[in-house]
């Protein structure tokens, strides 16, 4: 099991925007996104919606699958965290005689 994954804005940072030197202005640019929304994104303040992974996609010739994948992941650990405060018992369903 995965332990506090990173957030999935943060790996687009470290994995596209560091290595080719690209500023968050410039990258937003080329997105076509708002400069205060994508470095939300980056900071982990919103998540990858599936449009935001296309675009990310195509920018940086990554797969859409990938950013949807991570964010589906971190989004399910995020639940998990509450899974005991939800107090949910499994069903028993008993047959009829």
């Amino acid at each position: 099991m995965i332990h506090n994954p990173k957030h999935p804005g943060c790996l687009v940072k470290s994995l596209c925007l560091d290595p080719l030197g690209v500023s968050v202005t410039d990258a937003a640019t080329a997105l076509k996104v708002s400069r205060p929304t994508f470095s939300k994104l980056i900071n982990g303040r919103i998540g990858i919606s599936p449009e935001m992974a296309i675009r990310i996609s195509i920018v940086f010739n990554t797969s859409d699958e990938l950013w949807v994948n991570l964010q589906a992941g971190y989004d399910l650990w995020k639940a998990q965290q509450k899974r005991n405060k939800l107090h949910l018992k499994p069903l028993v369903v008993l047959k009829a005689a």
